[in-house]
């Protein structure tokens, strides 16, 4: 067996470096595991997050929605080069035609949501509301191995291991959209919230990730307001999530870490992929879902939820200890295992 992994996987102001972090927590594993792993990316927004993990990144100029055959021609040659075993793909806009010529030379794993039935080797997905038995019916005598549901979310093991505890009052929120804010989500939030009195008592920290195009704006925003802290970047995530009472977040990798931290959270949709897991996590009690945020009444909705969570410390509670309950940060080491004994006993 060939104990190299390729990842490909992009990042930026649109989609966010969720892809990256999740697929770089599968990494990880391998690399745990003695596999050296190297990253192919068409828009590495900051080389030093690969670089903080101990990844080396090749640039590609590609358009991340645009998987062309040509792409997937060069990620061949790659993979030759490299003397690749297996291959990481994480994203959408992805054809057969593209995962059957991987194939041709080494396994193919794929992270991917949708209904599609898809040419890889693997294919996993960890949306809590996986239909698997519709899975099971497309993909049945396909020879791809499913790896689905909250079992194999990859989360990084530190999110779970945080001794979290719910205050009896909220002190500290924490607002994350993850690596970017496409609709400046955050600037928004900061100006309602700084018109209300009620919330003059709480403290509430916003995390600016590294493809934020409205950065700037929201230091303008925060200027001089003594209840607000601007991170940017966070490298310590799991700590910053440790301390917060409350979160908001967008749907993604993030609202999973929160809820293995054990964080009461309200999540929202930044993309029509998001609403379904949310939905999902929503109606079983593990966060207070707010709504897409293009939705019309999404303001209205998000400052329902977040004071009836200021007043309701068993509300709080109860949300802590499902997401505790379903993502335990093991996922990232079972997929490794699945995929390594699949190879190994000849699954396709």
């Amino acid at each position: 067996m060939k104990r190299r992994l390729l990842i490909r996987a992009d990042g930026n102001a649109k989609i966010g470096i969720g892809h990256i972090m999740r697929s770089m927590t599968i990494a990880t594993a391998f690399k745990n595991h003695g596999f050296e792993c190297f990253y192919v990316s068409s828009s590495p927004v900051n080389r030093e997050i690969f670089e903080r993990y101990g990844f080396s990144v090749t640039e590609v100029n590609y358009p991340y929605d645009q998987k062309t055959m040509t792409e997937a021609e060069e990620l061949c040659r790659f993979i030759q080069k490299k003397s690749v075993g297996f291959v990481l793909i994480d994203g959408y806009y992805i054809g057969n035609d593209y995962f059957s010529l991987l194939r041709r030379y080494a396994a193919v794993i794929c992270i991917n949501s949708t209904k599609k039935k898809l040419a890889a080797d693997f294919v996993i997905n960890e949306n809590i509301a996986a239909d698997r038995e519709y899975f099971d019916a497309l993909y049945a005598e396909s020879g791809t191995k499913l790896l689905l549901g909250t079992e194999y979310t990859p989360v990084r093991q530190e999110f779970s291991q945080i001794d979290y505890n719910i205050s009896s009052k909220v002190n500290n929120v924490l607002i994350t959209t993850g690596g970017g804010d496409q609709y400046n989500f955050m600037t928004k939030f900061l100006k309602r919230i700084k018109k209300e009195a009620k919330y003059a008592q709480l403290h509430f920290t916003f995390i600016s990730g590294a493809c934020n195009d409205y950065y700037e704006e929201l230091c303008r925003a925060a200027y001089e307001i003594p209840n607000v802290t601007i991170l940017r970047d966070v490298v310590n995530m799991s700590e910053v999530m440790g301390s917060a009472d409350l979160a908001i977040s967008t749907g993604g990798t993030t609202v999973l870490e929160l809820a293995a931290v054990g964080v009461p959270t309200i999540g929202m949709a930044v993309a029509a992929d998001q609403e379904a897991g949310l939905n999902f996590m929503h109606n079983i009690g593990m966060l207070k879902f707010a709504g897409k945020i293009t939705d019309e009444d999404f303001w209205d909705r998000l400052f329902v939820y977040f004071d009836k969570l200021l007043a309701d410390a068993k509300m709080r509670q109860n949300i802590h200890a499902k997401g505790r309950h379903l993502i335990d940060g093991k996922g990232a080491e079972r997929i490794f295992r699945e995929v390594v004994r699949g190879r190994q006993y000849g699954n396709r």
